[in-house]
């Protein structure tokens, strides 16, 4: 399969995606933009979020949200104890970056969004080649927490304590829209026409 194939498939998916509200909303402009040019396509994203995540079991299968949220927390929903009453298993509240797979025709396209995601803020991001006219671009951010909260309906940590991880995820979680909305411009600025 060529390039342009590959693209018209991953334009196809991205189209259903948006149909059935699978895209993030916070970049949905961006996603639209990238995939607009010829040169390149985008194949998976997460704007970054804050997760509770329900793990429940050995495989991912086995774990759910409890919450999933790309913008901003209401910190009052947690507040009250009996939340976690009846969840076994563990809690983890998780915030993580924004990422993005950007698929290149080639490996100068590749570098080119690779130094624009660099000089953004997006430190934790690489080139992987698989074949001629398929560069895949990683642009990932540095933003992150992972703590396990609560076990078996019960808080492993003070509800104090809790709120204070709530309030550093909610910091990184900004820092994180800023480098996502920095690089966003840039992207727009070096390849508008």
């Amino acid at each position: 399969m060529g390039f342009e194939l590959d693209k018209k498939k991953a334009a196809d998916k991205f189209i259903k995606a948006l149909e059935n509200r699978e895209v993030d909303k916070p970049i949905i402009k961006l996603l639209k933009f990238i995939n607009s040019l010829s040169n390149f396509y985008t194949t998976s994203s997460c704007a970054g979020r804050i997760i509770l995540l329900h793990e429940f079991g050995k495989r991912k299968i086995d774990n759910s949200f409890v919450l999933k949220e790309h913008e901003k927390l209401n910190i009052n929903d947690f507040l009250d104890e009996t939340f976690f009453k009846n969840f076994k298993g563990i809690v983890w509240l998780k915030q993580e970056p924004f990422i993005l797979h950007v698929v290149s025709k080639t490996l100068n396209d590749s570098i080119e969004m690779l130094n624009l995601g660099l000089s953004s803020g997006l430190k934790h991001s690489g080139i992987f080649v698989f074949k001629p006219e398929r560069y895949i671009v990683e642009l990932n951010g540095t933003q992150n927490l992972s703590v396990p909260v609560v076990e078996n309906g019960k808080f492993l940590i003070t509800k104090g304590y809790f709120l204070y991880l709530l309030k550093i995820a909610e910091r990184k979680l900004q820092k994180n829209k800023e480098i996502r909305e920095k690089f966003e411009k840039l992207i727009i600025k070096n390849y508008a026409k």
